[in-house]
């Protein structure tokens, strides 16, 4: 198992300059509610792709983490579908949709106050 130090940058209380994402389990999977604050931007007005792309990857970790398995990151493909607007809440989602051998397949998407998808990702999840 992996040690959790509660620094993680997404999701640690202990880390000051961290996003203190509270991610709960959610039917079939897991959740979180958040909304970025200005600086966070890349565009004006609009959270850099980056950060985007690391709550889709952190949704996915802990939907493996909730299955009681630690896992890594092995492969990730995000799919940006329209900008998410720094201030406005959104809400995420992450679950196991397979198994294959050491490999968790997971999903992850990012939804606006109007359910519609900000961002999606599929990815490998490495058990260690």
């Amino acid at each position: 198992m992996l040690k959790d130090a509660d620094a993680c940058f997404a999701c640690g209380r202990l880390n000051p300059h961290g996003l203190k994402l509270d991610i709960r389990q959610d039917a079939g999977g897991v959740a979180v509610d958040y909304a970025f604050p200005g600086q966070f931007q890349g565009w004006q007005g609009v959270v850099h792709g980056g950060l985007v792309a690391t709550i889709l990857d952190e949704l996915m970790a802990w939907s493996c983490k909730t299955a009681a398995c630690s896992a890594v990151t092995a492969e990730m493909t995000v799919r940006f579908r329209r900008p998410l607007r720094t201030g406005r809440p959104f809400r995420g989602e992450g679950r196991i949709v397979g198994e294959h051998g050491r490999l968790l397949l997971c999903e992850s998407r990012l939804l606006d106050a109007d359910s519609r998808v900000i961002a999606e990702a599929s990815g490998k999840m490495m058990k260690v």
